[in-house]
């Protein structure tokens, strides 16, 4: 179990997940709700999906318990281990490779169809500016002059200051 605590080496500490590797006691059991994909599984995700459709005369791991106090249990413990831990590191990868992607689009002008930049759109545009300043400059309460352009009072008072 010691070697699958491998994410300090990446600098990512997760206390939840050690407090769980803690738990296991030889003797006890662990039930096994659900096993995920690990990774892509390139052409075979189609095949994988279509044998898993079909009735089974075994038990597998996602329909039974984990007996810990037996070598076999602890190890396929350990591997279901290693396999989440895979899954969550490769997964923040690809979140992040996606984000640096998404920002050198940005900066060479080649962003997807429809979208000038990253992040969250923004809720009032340049002419709904135009229009709110305009009304709080005839003396309507900003409150009042949100509600009259159907956006948020803090969404005025932000645009009003600039952010």
């Amino acid at each position: 179990m010691r070697s699958i605590r491998g994410a300090a080496a990446t600098g990512v500490t997760r206390p939840a997940w050690e407090a769980l590797l803690a738990l296991p006691q030889a003797g006890g059991h662990t039930e096994v709700l659900e096993v995920r994909s690990v990774g892509p599984l390139s052409g075979a995700r189609a095949d994988y999906r279509q044998r898993a459709a079909r009735p089974r005369h075994h038990r597998g791991v996602t329909d039974g318990e984990l007996d810990l106090a037996t070598k076999e249990g602890r190890f396929m413990f350990a591997v279901l281990a290693a396999a989440a831990e895979y899954e969550l590191e490769l997964r923040a990868e690809r979140q992040a490779e996606g984000t640096a992607a998404a920002k050198r689009r940005e900066a060479t002008g080649a962003m997807l169809p429809g979208k000038k930049k990253t992040g969250r759109p923004r809720v009032i545009g340049p002419a709904e500016l135009v229009t709110l300043r305009r009304l709080v400059d005839d003396g309507i309460a900003i409150a009042e002059a949100a509600r009259t352009l159907k956006i948020g009072r803090s969404t005025a008072y932000a645009a009003l200051a600039g952010r």
